[in-house]
């Protein structure tokens, strides 16, 4: 069943070729599959083939190019007309003598004639050996750089969209306090992780889940000040800390929240980090309403947060959406886009550093006049029981 009206993707289809037309092309080749997905609906989890959305100027829809099997993964999801699905032979994949993008190639030609084509260099598994192949095959000398395009439409969010992310919001809420309700000496890490993640998976009564994109992080101490680990084999230990970065998803649309866990006493300097992260990170929400831009929000969260002495040296949030990051903004000095309504943002304020470890992230929408957490997690560092 689509998660979109038919009406919605047009639109998103129709702005994405404005923005085209802009940069000089005719065509674009999406290759991203969350910018896929985006454009098409289509919910498949398959970018470990070749696959892409073949978006031209004269064509009403665009083309979604898949393996063969995975047609049927578009059929339930994707508003396409009749037709503009399109499959390529499963004797492409794993062979040693030939490639996927030897038909994908001879497709887009029969679509276009135009040289100004425009492709998302910087998709998962399109990389200078695909690069090449296009290029001899199309008998083109270059493409246009498509990167950026569609994160521009998606930067935006859409009445339906927000509702989603609103939606997920209640998910994590649920499998954050779940996770931290788990944590006790000698509970296994992989128990704390199945519980986050059946919490993340079943939802609410009323809101069912999804799994993450990526999966949960969880890393624990000595290797707290590691921010994309998953949890270890080993049992919980008092004196261990635990920094949870975890997405509730709707329709592959997130909602992120992270928290630090303590098992035990905190340290002092644990809790010294957790008073300036709090300093820095209220002075930064306040800062995000329409017309300030991200780099101002950068600078209210230093002004309060470095007088602490704690070192800081990575950006504190950027725009969230399909799949997590959605590459529509950055929060740290010196970025110059404006904050507009209805934007999303995931304000994250992650101390990695050599030494030290600590995580507090909420996502935040932008209404109006202002921005609002959507997340009701209370905004602690969180202690459990020790022995």
């Amino acid at each position: 069943m689509q998660a979109f009206t038919t009406e919605e993707f047009r639109r998103r289809v129709a702005g994405t070729k404005r923005l085209m037309a802009e940069a000089g092309m005719d065509a674009l080749l999406v290759l991203s599959e969350p910018n896929i997905f985006y454009l098409t609906g289509y919910e498949g989890f398959s970018d470990y083939v070749p696959q892409l959305a073949l978006v031209t100027a004269n064509d009403d829809a665009p083309w979604l190019i898949l393996r063969e099997m995975d047609v049927a993964c578009a059929t339930p999801t994707c508003w396409l007309p009749e037709g503009y699905t399109v499959p390529y032979a499963e004797k492409f994949i794993g062979a040693r003598d030939r490639t996927p993008w030897e038909p994908i190639a001879d497709f887009i030609a029969s679509k276009t004639k135009s040289r100004r084509l425009g492709v998302e260099f910087s998709a998962k598994g399109f990389g200078v050996k695909e690069h090449a192949t296009l290029l001899r095959h199309l008998k083109i000398e270059s493409f246009l750089d498509g990167d950026g395009l569609v994160s521009k439409m998606k930067r935006i969010k859409s009445d339906q969209e927000l509702k989603y992310i609103r939606e997920a919001a209640q998910v994590v809420d649920r499998a954050m306090l779940r996770g931290v309700e788990k944590i006790g000496v000698g509970v296994r890490q992989a128990d704390v992780g199945a519980t986050v993640m059946e919490a993340l998976c079943a939802g609410t009564p009323e809101i069912p889940g999804s799994p993450g994109r990526p999966p949960t992080m969880a890393p624990q101490a000595p290797f707290a000040n590691a921010p994309h680990l998953k949890w270890t084999d080993g049992p919980y230990v008092e004196g261990m800390q635990t920094n949870f970065e975890m997405g509730g998803f709707r329709h592959r649309y997130c909602c992120g929240l992270s928290r630090t866990v303590y098992l035990g006493k905190p340290p002092e300097k644990l809790m010294r980090t957790h008073a300036a992260v709090m300093d820095g990170f209220e002075a930064a929400l306040a800062t995000i309403r329409p017309g300030n831009t991200c780099g101002a929000v950068a600078e209210a969260f230093h002004k309060a947060f470095d007088p602490h002495g704690i070192r800081k040296e990575s950006r504190i949030g950027y725009s969230i959406g399909i799949d997590w990051a959605d590459g529509g903004a950055t929060l740290q000095k010196g970025d110059t886009m404006v904050i507009e309504p209805n934007m999303m943002l995931h304000l994250i304020v992650g101390i990695w550093e050599p030494n030290d470890g600590y995580v507090f992230s909420e996502t935040v929408q932008i209404d109006q006049t202002t921005g609002r957490s959507l997340t009701k997690v209370p905004r602690t560092l969180f202690v459990r029981p020790g022995t």
